[in-house]
């Protein structure tokens, strides 16, 4: 009988050592449990049913993280609030929050020879994106040329994506980035950039950040040559974009304007106007409209001239008047002052050369007219047959010589113009601007008049 007794404990011994060696295991795995907020979380701690024996397992405890916040042989151990620590070892959590998020593990003590198994779990309360922008005011000023940096910090479970638009537009950016950093290159990039966090839950968290991006003046004009004449009101404008705004002031020459009752500036918007009532023959001459801001400087320059406006030519294709060696040319030219006589200048047509044909000047009287539109017309003869000709036209009025009008293409019967020959132009008006001056410095006749009428071009058209 002894010898059974004996055999029975070692028996005992070797199926306890199996539990404990084999047969000790979890009934659940490890898992991660993601909620919303102020949902239910049960995290499960209690081995299988072999080893789940009370005398087995002694007792339980939980960790959050690092710290103990639960322990069956404990009775003493308070329970953080809403946490339910079951029979079974299991740990429930009511109402879950952002806090309770982390890794939770449970211990079961053994008795000896046993020691104690852990099981770790985790918990992440889902909740919607939340971002913080910087600058925090949502305000970012810098000079045009200076670096831009700008960020949205996203937080939330999970961590939230973060997109950007700029001025409504959204940006097309190689990845999802908080922080963004670029050179203020171009005061149009100033706007309101708004940073967009998604993860899924809830609605999207925004957040602005206006960029003001100051700058120097910058200066504009419609009209950079105005005709005017004594007795005639006239208006000079420039427009003056600039931040800090600028102080504007008007000049004739390098002498501040000496301003009036008669000559008066004007401010509307960002437009600014001299206005001269009663012009004089003095008023004539290159007014600067200048703007200065503690960034810099801005100026434009604009001329006010009594001489005519450039001629305009007006094309004719009429067989009647238009042969083989003839072409009759019309041309408008606006003038307050009546204008004294017309010089047409023409030449054969040389697409692609270096050396052009030299151009032939004919002087035409004007006839009568009231104005201020003056028209006029003149037929070429002797023209080379199947030829395109090329021809410009400067007037003059008791003020002096006007600019060359655009250049005019036409072509004697038998020749056609093509596209490239009308819109090529205006790119080679310099071009012939220059061989008009070249080739007549070699004539010898109306000497005089040349001089005054290239003196003219030259510091008018130049």
């Amino acid at each position: 009988m002894a010898n059974c007794e004996g055999l029975f404990l070692v028996l005992v011994v070797v199926i306890s050592s199996c539990v404990g060696d084999d047969m000790i295991e979890f009934n659940s795995p490890p898992t991660t449990v993601k909620a919303k907020e102020n949902n239910t979380v049960l995290l499960p701690c209690y081995l299988n049913t072999l080893s789940n024996d009370a005398a087995y397992a002694k007792s339980v405890r939980w960790y959050k993280n690092e710290d103990l916040i639960a322990d069956s042989a404990n009775e003493s151990m308070a329970l953080p609030d809403r946490h339910i620590l079951w029979e079974n070892g299991s740990l429930e959590i009511l109402y879950v929050q952002p806090e309770e998020t982390g890794e939770y593990t449970c211990e079961i003590e053994r008795p000896e020879p046993w020691g104690p198994v852990r099981q770790k779990h985790a918990i992440e309360v889902m909740h919607p994106p939340s971002v913080e922008p910087f600058p925090p005011n949502g305000f970012l000023q810098v000079k045009l040329g200076e670096e831009v940096k700008i960020s949205c910090k996203g937080e939330g479970i999970p961590y939230p994506i973060i997109t950007w638009t700029v001025k409504g537009e959204e940006m097309k950016l190689i990845n999802h980035r908080e922080i963004l950093k670029f050179t203020a290159s171009d005061r149009q990039m100033a706007g309101v950039y708004e940073c967009i966090a998604s993860n899924g839950v809830g609605e999207p968290a925004k957040a602005s950040i206006e960029l003001n991006i100051i700058y120097p003046p910058e200066m504009m004009t419609t009209r950079s040559w105005i005709h005017t004449a004594p007795g005639h009101r006239v208006q000079i404008d420039c427009k003056v974009s600039a931040d800090p705004q600028a102080t504007i002031t008007w000049l004739k020459g390098e002498v501040p304007v000496h301003l009036d009752t008669r000559v008066v500036p004007m401010v509307d918007g960002d437009k600014n106007t001299l206005l001269i009532r009663n012009v004089q023959r003095s008023d004539f001459g290159i007014y600067t409209c200048r703007a200065i801001n503690e960034l810099g400087q801005g100026e434009i320059a604009i001329q006010l001239s009594g001489v005519p406006n450039p001629g305009v030519f007006k094309r004719t294709e009429d067989k009647n008047t238009n042969s083989k060696t003839s072409y009759t040319l019309i041309w408008e030219v606006d003038s307050y002052t009546p204008i004294i006589e017309y010089n047409l200048w023409f030449r054969p047509y040389k697409a692609r050369t270096t050396h052009p044909p030299n151009w032939t000047k004919l002087t035409i009287p004007t006839e009568h007219s009231s104005g201020p539109v003056y028209s006029k017309s003149y037929t070429i003869r002797g023209l080379k047959e199947r030829t395109v000709y090329e021809a410009l036209l400067v007037s003059r009025n008791r003020y002096g010589w006007s600019k060359p009008s655009p250049i005019l293409r036409f072509a004697t019967a038998g020749a056609e113009l093509n596209e490239e020959m009308i819109t090529t132009v205006q790119v080679n008006l310099q071009k012939n601007v220059y061989a008009l001056q070249t080739s007549s410095s070699t004539k010898s006749c109306c000497m005089g008049m040349y001089i005054f009428f290239m003196f003219n071009v030259i510091k008018l058209f130049v």
